[in-house]
């Protein structure tokens, strides 16, 4: 075969006098983000060649090959900045213009491989455009598009040639016959079984295991902790295997990576160096922010600006008018009232700055981690501490910050309670955010068989009004009308000395009851109680009352240890009922973090991702949908098992569940089932919502506003166009914000994926019938999830597979957007959210108005571990810059489809994004509603956790730094991301 260089200057690659009975097809190369091709690119490094899709060659089986060609000169198009070996080296966007001789039956090109011959270097090969520039019957103008994004590797490293397709998607029986060897010959590169050794980064292994690489054995016996996955005792979701070497004294265990920061994860799922250096400045600044001690020494601006009183002085007065001793008397006035109790930045309880040690109460202390202040080097103790728990290479950069000079930090006030500072403690602030706060997954309608714990709070109550009244009644777990219409009116008589008496007994008559339910933990607390950690499981029963958009009403909690009989708190029992809210705050918090958040959204997804690429050609049109969805998740996990889940690592110092939380996970992964995580499928399963008639359309979630003396707000959008749910499903709790956005935005999901289901399946059959498809379910159900056999379906069926992909979009979407951004909000207040407690309940006349604040700081965490989670709900609550967003970009907005098909999708994405902004103004109107009391609480916190906010622009740039600015509002309100990227 011919092989022809470039070789004549600025945009070319051949100009020798081609064959007049060939056809010459034109490309234009785009390669970004590496600097070898600025500074050694030469000669015959990178050779491309086409293949054809329309013909195939039949002694190779294979689509009809042009001749080779070689990259070897471009023009730069533009300059960027890239990191590279933590130096910043300009680099160059550049665009290559080649030209192929093909033969007269080549036809379309519907893919090209490329072969990187160089021995070090990698480059990232952006994009690829071709056109035929003399072809008799394809005009000029049409142009064939290769979306790449992807990095190419020396062949001398990775062993293959790297092949990509065109932008076109086909099922796989529609694989034009060209490009049919070609689609299973990717696949199975993919597929196939790797030697054992240690992987390197130019792999593209896509493989699963379990998770044997938390523990630490070698350390100790402390460090040590159970494989997850592949046992009936400790089932778990598969993870991508890294292929780092077996421990020595133990081979069923992968040992870890040399850094948090270098381990092994396919190249086309790591995240880029920009947005890997920004997560790591984040948790630099999030721990100097939050950890640092406040500075004891005079203030910056007197040490830095010596003369800034007089520049001040002389702004108001002629320097010729004041004098060098008017400047030192304005000082000392100022030095005079440094000294004074001053009020804090944010309005807070006041303190000394003259003497910061000076006695405060705890919730005066927490309100300073967030102060404005400047503060100095880490002390010794924290840095310990630290040394065990965060990466070197972060905390060696808080210490070279803090050490180079006094940095002046400044945090928002955590939303609960940036209005008001004690709105948490209200009974009914804590009951909202079970339907609004950051886990509003796990509240669930009491059934009527179960109301056995209703009646004991019933009874409890009745013992403080007057014992000797209470009516005889039988405690079991049925309700007997009789008996009940007698309470009704024994109550209604001493409404006026006990109302919510009356309130529990039409809880019972209208099934109106709801329980928080942690018992779970009661056989996982023998273990877990000591070294320093008090827990309970509780059991939390509240109720609605009123209408339908009613807020949640805590009645009762029950608190068990093992071997105990559990302990009933009532809100009549005052200070041990605030403290009682601590426990069941503490459990919330723990199942937050082990399993809504992690479990029920990373490690699910993972095997999904898995299955994708190894069982979905870049041809597959469901492969295109998805992949947004999945960007940087691969990632992400294997840092947050590298540093957040690993023994001894920062959730088990955090949690009460220490060294055991991962195996609290395990365990509730046994009640995990696919099917139920469909969002209207959760709904009825806990009870939130029934079955709606299918006929009733409801006019998007305006109807109950506008019921209730709003028609003329409502009115007033008229003219924009509502988002029309005709959902399956009625909420139980009309002003259940968590499930009335996410019901819209699971609509608007699924609406979209039918759309784009519908223009390449026509049929149930076209679902049987495809392999590609059928192969990746079967591969998610007995691989990637192999320890949950129950609650999957079969793919067999246009609505079967439209149903998996919605269920899969929305959790990489809105489930995890709902659980993770608002972790600041609500957790950065550790009262709210405490992550362990101290003590158990004291005994009632052990505790006064005297001494509840010093018992409160001895239940709390300590001041250390309170700092660490609020700096670790400030990093998981942020966005990342280059952050893409639900609605923002369509699957082919760089990727040109087949004129048909590209007209069809671009317009139903456009409705799909029609719809999001439609929800966007549901949502502004619903949160403008007072009468809506849990989408803003007593803590005056609006819902928006699931707004979508799909035309939000990125923060402005500085020109100086090139930094983004920090935002002025709260950090969660940025939209709905496409993936589980943070």
């Amino acid at each position: 075969m011919v092989e022809t260089a470039g070789c004549c200057g600025l945009l070319q690659a051949c100009c020798h006098r081609h064959d007049p009975q060939k056809y010459i097809i034109q490309g234009e190369f785009e390669i970004d983000r590496s600097p070898w091709f600025s500074l050694c690119a030469s000669g015959l490094s990178v050779a491309v060649r086409l293949y054809s899709q329309d013909n195939k060659d039949p002694t190779t089986g294979k689509g009809i090959e042009s001749e080779n060609v070689y990259i070897m000169k471009g023009k730069e198009l533009e300059k960027k900045k890239h990191e590279v070996l933590r130096l910043k080296v300009p680099t160059k966007v550049i665009k290559f213009k080649l030209k192929f001789e093909v033969t007269r039956d080549f036809g379309i090109p519907g893919a090209f491989v490329v072969e990187n011959r160089d021995k070090k270097h990698e480059f990232f090969l952006k994009s690829v455009t071709l056109h035929y520039i003399n072809h008799p019957n394809i005009l000029e103008e049409r142009k064939f598009y290769f979306y790449c994004g992807s990095w190419v590797y020396p062949i001398t490293k990775t062993g293959f040639k790297r092949i990509f397709f065109s932008d076109q998607l086909y099922l796989p029986k529609e694989t034009p016959q060209g490009l049919v060897e070609l689609r299973k010959k990717e696949l199975q590169k993919l597929q196939a079984s790797r030697p054992k050794g240690e992987w390197h980064l130019w792999d593209r292994i896509y493989d699963y295991d379990v998770y044997n690489n938390l523990g630490d054995p070698k350390n100790g016996r402390l460090y040590d902790r159970p494989v997850l996955g592949g046992s009936t005792k400790f089932p778990y979701p598969r993870r991508l295997k890294m292929g780092h070497p077996n421990c020595q004294h133990d081979h069923s265990r992968e040992s870890g990576p040399a850094s948090c920061f270098q381990f092994y994860v396919p190249p086309d799922e790591r995240m880029s160096d920009e947005k890997l250096q920004e997560l790591k400045n984040n948790f630099v600044e999030a721990l100097i922010r939050f950890l640092a001690p406040e500075s004891t020494l005079p203030h910056l601006s007197d040490r830095e600006c010596p003369d800034f009183v007089t520049k001040v002085a002389h702004f108001f007065v002629p320097k010729a008018a004041i004098s060098k001793k008017d400047v030192r008397f304005i000082r000392s006035i100022i030095d005079f009232c440094r000294k004074l109790k001053l009020p804090s930045s944010h309005g807070g309880p006041s303190r000394s700055v003259s003497d910061p040690s000076e006695e405060q109460d705890i919730f005066e202390d927490i309100i300073g981690f967030c102060a404005d202040k400047e503060v100095e080097e880490l002390d010794d103790s924290d840095k310990q501490r630290l040394e065990k728990l965060v990466p070197k290479e972060i905390l060696n950069q808080v210490v070279a910050t803090l050490a180079l000079k006094r940095q002046h930090v400044s945090a928002q006030l955590p939303s609960i309670v940036a209005e008001d500072k004690f709105a948490w403690a209200e009974d009914k602030e804590f009951g909202r955010q079970m339907l609004a706060g950051t886990n509003p997954v796990r509240i669930r309608h009491l059934k009527r068989e179960e109301l056995l714990p209703l009646y004991e709070v019933f009874y409890k109550m009745w013992d403080y009004e007057s014992p000797e009244d209470k009516p005889e009644v039988q405690l079991d777990n049925k309700i007997n009308q009789s008996q009940l219409q007698n309470l009704k009116k024994v109550l209604q008589g001493k409404k006026h000395k006990q109302p919510q008496l009356l309130d529990v007994y039409l809880a019972v008559v209208n099934e109106r009851a709801f329980i928080l339910d942690h018992h779970y933990l009661e056989q996982f607390l023998t273990m877990i109680n000591g070294k320093g950690v008090c827990a309970y499981a509780t059991r939390t029963i509240l109720i609605a009352t009123g209408s339908s958009s009613a807020t949640l009403q805590p009645v009762g909690i029950e608190l068990s240890l093992p071997g105990d009989s559990p302990r009933l708190v009532l809100p009549q029992d005052t200070l041990l009922w605030e403290f009682a809210k601590f426990h069941v705050a503490s459990n919330d918090a723990a199942y937050h973090q082990l399993v809504s958040h992690w479990l029920h959204t990373h490690a699910v997804v993972e095997p999904f991702i898995i299955a994708t690429r190894r069982r979905l050609s870049v041809m597959h049109p469901i492969h295109r949908l998805l992949d947004p969805h999945f960007k940087d998740t691969l990632h992400i996990n294997a840092l947050a098992r590298a540093i957040f889940l690993n023994a001894g690592g920062i959730l088990e110092t955090l949690l009460f569940t220490g060294e055991y939380s991962m195996e609290l996970s395990s365990h509730l992964y046994k009640e995990w089932r696919f099917d139920k995580q469909a969002l209207p499928e959760d709904l009825l399963e806990r009870g939130m919502a029934k079955l709606r008639v299918r006929d009733e359309v409801v006019s998007g979630p305006m109807e109950q506003v506008e019921r209730d003396k709003s028609s003329n707000k409502a009115a007033t959008g008229a003219e924009q166009k509502m988002f029309e749910v005709d959902a399956e499903v009625e909420l139980v709790l009309e002003d259940y914000p968590y499930a009335k956005d996410g019901i819209e935005i699971w609509t608007a999901i699924e609406t979209w994926v039918t759309e784009y289901c519908n223009v390449f399946y026509l049929n149930d059959n076209d679902v049987k019938e495809d392999e590609e498809i059928q192969e990746w379910w079967n591969e998610i159900k007995t691989r990637g999830h192999e320890d949950r056999k129950e609650g999957w379906y079969d793919i067999n069926t246009f609505e079967s597979l439209v149903k998996a992909l919605t269920t899969l979009i929305w959790i990489t979407s809105g489930l995890h957007a709902a659980v993770n951004f608002g972790q600041y909000g609500y957790g950065g207040w550790p009262p709210n959210r405490p992550m362990l407690l101290r003590k158990f309940l004291p005994n009632e006349e052990d505790i006064n108005e005297e001494n509840i604040l010093k018992f409160v700081e001895e239940m709390l965490p300590d001041k250390f571990q309170m700092k660490l989670a609020i700096a670790v709900m400030d990093l998981l609550s942020r966005h990342t810059s280059n952050e893409v967003y639900l609605g923002q970009t369509s699957p082919q907005k760089e990727r040109q489809l087949i004129e048909d098909h590209e007209s069809i999708i671009q317009k139903k994405f456009k409705e799909f994004r029609e719809n999001l902004e439609a929800i966007e103004r549901n949502i502004k109107e619903r949160n403008k509603e007072y009468i809506l009391m849990n989408r803003w609480g007593f803590a005056k916190i609006p819902y928006k956790l699931l707004y979508p906010d799909t035309s939000k622009p990125m923060p402005p740039i500085s020109k100086e730094k090139r930094k983004h600015q920090p935002e002025k509002k709260d950090i969660n309100e940025r939209g709905i991301p496409n993936s589980i990227s943070i």
